[in-house]
């Protein structure tokens, strides 16, 4: 019984993204709530955006929510990324483990705008007015321990959008599941995770999907000692909207208490290299970490992240 639910754990993701992969390829511009898209803690985004595998801590609730098992009892985590334009990207989330039984988890992601002039044909330099634009979305994720070397996770969300202020908006909802699967004595891990399965988001008149995502990686420990290690991790994604893209990401842990990261990212319009660092707090008596990423752009500024992450 344990073996055939380790298959079910590892087959599934692949089995529901079938119908998904043959609308894969270059259609941007097709695809909404790209806010989903966006990496959500400071760690995978220095580690070049390579997070299905990694999986860890609460922020693994929207990219592999079988990650959360790696929450010992409670976990607590918060991100905010400055993007470029006065836009800004927030996260948070809390994990409960329970023992024989699994992980839960809670979150909400929000995207924003600064206030905007509205502007109209008949007041081209402003009505007076201003608005914003946001999305948000809230998640319930549950994972579970299969076997000793498998962990599956699903989540949950509502997707929330308003165009304008919450005069002109639109909601929908939609599950991720993903697993992790130990190797042991490759000292390796691979996740496997599909993301926002759901329905089509309408705002007025016009509908259009949700930015489906199929995402395979590893992690393998290549040095790992007591006073320092070094992991790398590759990831491979196939979203709906545009063709595959690849994530390479390594991790430098000196003295189990900083962290440098860098990582480079493949066949993507924009973004190429990250990098970043995080300092755990023991110093401090505390179970947790801070942590700050860098990613460049080619033609747009590059965007910081911050996250805390704490496990008590």
């Amino acid at each position: 019984m344990k073996n055939t639910l380790k298959y079910l754990a590892v087959l599934l993701p692949l089995v529901v993204a079938v119908p998904f992969l043959g609308t894969a390829g270059d259609r941007s511009g097709t695809v909404s709530e790209q806010f989903l898209k966006l990496p959500l803690d400071a760690r995978t985004v220095a580690m070049g955006g390579a997070d299905v595998a990694l999986a860890w801590g609460t922020a693994s609730i929207g990219y592999n929510p079988s990650g959360i098992l790696s929450v010992n009892d409670y976990g607590f985590g918060a991100s905010y990324t400055s993007w470029f334009a006065n836009i800004s990207n927030s996260y948070a989330g809390i994990v409960k483990r329970i023992p024989d039984v699994g992980a839960f988890g809670v979150s909400i992601i929000s995207l924003s705008t600064d206030q905007m002039i509205e502007t109209t044909p008949q007041f081209p330099e402003g009505t007076g007015r201003t608005f914003t634009v946001s999305d948000f979305a809230f998640s319930l994720a549950f994972a579970r321990q299969v076997t000793d070397q498998f962990r599956v996770g699903i989540n949950g969300k509502i997707i929330q959008s308003y165009l304008f202020d919450k005069e002109y908006g639109a909601s929908t909802f939609a599950f991720d599941i993903g697993t992790l699967y130990d190797i042991p004595i490759l000292r390796s891990r691979l996740g496997v995770s599909l993301t926002n399965i759901g329905k089509d988001i309408q705002f007025i008149n016009e509908t259009y999907s949700l930015p489906t995502a199929l995402r395979f990686g590893v992690l393998t420990d290549i040095i790992k000692e007591t006073d320092q290690s070094l992991v790398a991790t590759l990831q491979i994604s196939r979203l709906n909207d545009a063709d595959e893209q690849y994530n390479l990401g390594v991790e430098y842990v000196f003295n189990n208490l900083v962290a440098l990261r860098g990582g480079r990212k493949f066949a993507y319009d924009q973004e190429n290299w990250t990098f970043g660092f995080g300092v755990k707090l023991t110093s401090l008596g505390l179970n947790g970490s801070v942590d700050y990423a860098f990613n460049n752009f080619v033609y747009l500024p590059g965007t910081h992240s911050f996250t805390i992450e704490m496990d008590f």
